[in-house]
């Protein structure tokens, strides 16, 4: 059964686990993804024809959503559009966990918001406990084969 507290993605993990067609974990794992609408746009319009972009758009199972009032101007200026509406919506929708890959974006979000991240490494874990899929490092490798990183700066 699917965790029904929302969770919010970034545009990493959507790409990450999209790259390697796994993109349904999330559906499986979490009754509610919350995109904000810079993670949409970027992995949609701004990826298009790239990982992600049809999968994403495809999605009926997904939530966009428009932050307004925006992002703190002083997020936005430390991390980009994607990570500082992530952020922002996790925390004013008081969400269970926010999915992230970017290390800058995962620090600021754990240390000034107390927030609770996972990364693709984290999310396939979880899909492999619970039965969802039989491996993780194999997919690991697959997203980093193409050219997908999790040390991201």
């Amino acid at each position: 059964m699917a965790e029904s507290e929302p969770v919010v993605t970034n545009s990493g993990p959507l790409i990450a686990l999209a790259s390697v067609g796994q993109l349904d974990v999330l559906r499986a794992l979490y009754l509610s993804v919350l995109v904000p609408e810079a993670v949409w746009r970027e992995v949609t319009e701004a990826g298009a024809g790239r990982p992600g972009a049809r999968e994403l758009a495809a999605t009926s199972w997904t939530t966009r959503v428009t932050i307004d009032p925006p992002p703190d101007r002083l997020l936005t200026e430390e991390l980009g559009d994607g990570e500082a509406e992530a952020i922002t919506l996790a925390v004013r929708r008081e969400a269970k966990l926010l999915l992230m890959d970017d290390r800058r974006g995962r620090r600021v979000a754990e240390l000034a918001y107390r927030l609770r991240v996972k990364g693709v490494a984290g999310v396939l874990v979880a899909a492999k406990r619970r039965g969802f899929i039989t491996t993780v490092r194999p997919l690991l490798e697959r997203c980093e084969a193409t050219g997908i990183t999790f040390r991201n700066g």
